[in-house]
């Protein structure tokens, strides 16, 4: 009787199928970063309390950045976890037939830009959220990781948002870690609504 081989590149395939297409694995590693984050969340709260001091003449020292891109780099991708999440809950019968035909990830899912999956997510956002998503694509696409983006245009920080209106997304406040923890907490409120 001859021993019949196993065909591993077709259980990679369907072993990975099984992992993207299934919400969950997005969410959990959403959690995962949201938990990395709140670990430096306290030393980006202890820089604005010492821009703060700076700024009322309590201090004159001024502690380094080594954390805010990171920061908000995190939670960009945890944001783009959650949003994939929801979008493949609603396509993944459409995402697991074409990638039995063509074995490769979604093109749309391969974004950064928290808008646009935001959009394909339907979920509805303000144009303060949007602020917010936009400036965390920002740090996801370059300032979390590079010192300048790869593009000399990206650099000016302008950017048109869905009012049609400009503006400026290379800046962070004193108040955006509350403001983080809102959005995302409405945001994953948000997308189980968008699920039932």
């Amino acid at each position: 009787m001859a021993k019949q081989e196993v065909n591993w590149d077709k259980v990679h395939a369907q072993n990975y199928m099984a992992k993207a297409f299934w919400d969950i694995y997005w969410i959990r590693k959403a959690n995962d970063l949201l938990e990395s984050a709140n670990l430096i969340e306290p030393k980006v709260l202890e820089l604005w309390k010492s821009y703060r001091e700076n700024l009322g003449g309590k201090s004159d020292i001024l502690k380094t950045d080594h954390y805010i891109g990171r920061y908000f780099m995190l939670i960009a991708f945890a944001v783009e976890n959650l949003l994939n999440a929801s979008i493949i809950n609603d396509k993944a019968g459409e995402y697991k037939r074409t990638f039995r035909e063509t074995l490769k990830f979604p093109k749309e899912l391969q974004s950064h830009d928290l808008v646009k999956l935001a959009k394909k997510a339907n979920v509805d956002f303000s144009t303060e959220e949007e602020d917010l998503m936009r400036r965390l694509t920002r740090s996801a696409i370059w300032y979390g990781r590079y010192p300048i983006p790869l593009k000399y245009t990206h650099s000016s920080g302008a950017q048109t948002f869905s009012d049609g209106k400009d503006y400026s997304v290379s800046w962070f406040g004193g108040n955006d870690v509350e403001r983080i923890r809102k959005f995302v907490s409405s945001l994953k409120e948000r997308i189980q609504s968008v699920k039932s």
